[in-house]
């Protein structure tokens, strides 16, 4: 399995280790630690030393690349994965889905508000873009709150769709902490299901919600978890957020359907608007989750390779 850790800082990359620390990884897991330099990001000191130009830039990529190689690669390795560091100069919210086309990486893990001037619990626009661009799947990580001793929650939110039995596979086959439960939801409109419970029309709504969760449950059958179901009534992205929060989740997990062109800019994606809102990690599944040694620099299609 191939990670993309993606990191605006020292901060950003203890978080997104710490989490990756409390999973259990699949043998041969590799990882590349991701940062982008922004101009922005350059000392004026540093531009100034260095004569404002790209030196300066190049200056400021090996001196973060030596920070996180010595902070990042040592950890890493002590859970079992080999890793890299990589440091391009552009756009983060285009460079880190691009990155990760290129490796080509299985999963990327992403900071939730992972731009320093953010300040709110939402989600950053780097992370929104990763979330609706990237070609695999992507973890928004957000730092965890207490839990009172209790094991590790899922919450998977299915609709019987074949991304949905991705997530569900997905979920299946992570080696999760013992104790771990797993709740599986399945949305239904309100007022389609309200109609329904009423007897005024056959189910066939809250029919499927029920076929969508059993599948779901067959996938998850024989892993070590336990786990527990329901159907619920109201805009997905809304109750999966709001169930997540009342049961105290600490992932959610499910698959996205792309929408494209007028359908997307109407209706939105439930994927995003879920990441956008949890709060609690989340992560949107693209296909199956799945999986070089050194440190790489780049500066406009330049190239520093040393030993990580």
């Amino acid at each position: 399995m191939k990670v993309l850790v993606a990191v605006d800082s020292i901060i950003t990359l203890d978080i997104l280790i710490d989490e990756m620390s409390t999973r259990s990884w699949p043998a041969g897991t590799e990882a590349r630690v991701l940062s982008v330099i922004e101009d922005g990001d350059v000392p004026f000191k540093t531009w100034r030393d260095e004569g404002y130009g790209v030196s300066a830039v190049r200056r400021e990529m090996r001196r973060r690349g030596e920070q996180l190689s010595a902070l990042g690669v040592e950890r890493l390795r002590r859970i079992g994965i080999a890793s890299q560091v990589s440091i391009m100069r552009g756009n983060p919210e285009f460079l880190i889905s691009f990155a990760a086309r290129s490796w080509p990486a299985d999963l990327i893990i992403i900071r939730a508000h992972n731009r320093k001037d953010f300040r709110s619990r939402l989600l950053g626009s780097v992370a929104k873009s990763v979330v609706e661009s990237a070609a695999c799947s992507v973890e928004v990580v957000r730092a965890r709150e207490t839990t009172d001793g209790r094991g590790f929650r899922v919450l998977l939110a299915t609709d019987g769709s074949v991304t949905s039995i991705a997530a569900s596979r997905a979920v299946a086959e992570m080696s999760w902490p013992e104790n771990t439960e797993v709740r599986v939801v399945s949305a239904v409109n309100p007022m389609i299901y309200s109609i329904e419970e009423l007897g005024l029309t056959a189910g066939t709504a809250t029919d499927h919600a029920h076929r969508a969760i059993g599948k779901a449950v067959q996938v998850l059958s024989g892993a070590p978890v336990k786990i527990s179901a329901e159907v619920i009534a109201g805009r997905a992205a809304g109750q999966i957020t709001a169930r997540a929060k009342h049961w105290g989740a600490d992932l959610i997990v499910l698959g996205t359907n792309e929408r494209r062109g007028l359908s997307r800019l109407l209706f939105g994606s439930t994927s995003a608007a879920v990441a956008k809102w949890a709060h609690c990690s989340v992560r949107v599944i693209r296909g199956q989750d799945v999986s070089r040694t050194g440190t790489v620099e780049s500066v406009n299609g330049l190239q520093e390779s040393k030993a990580a």
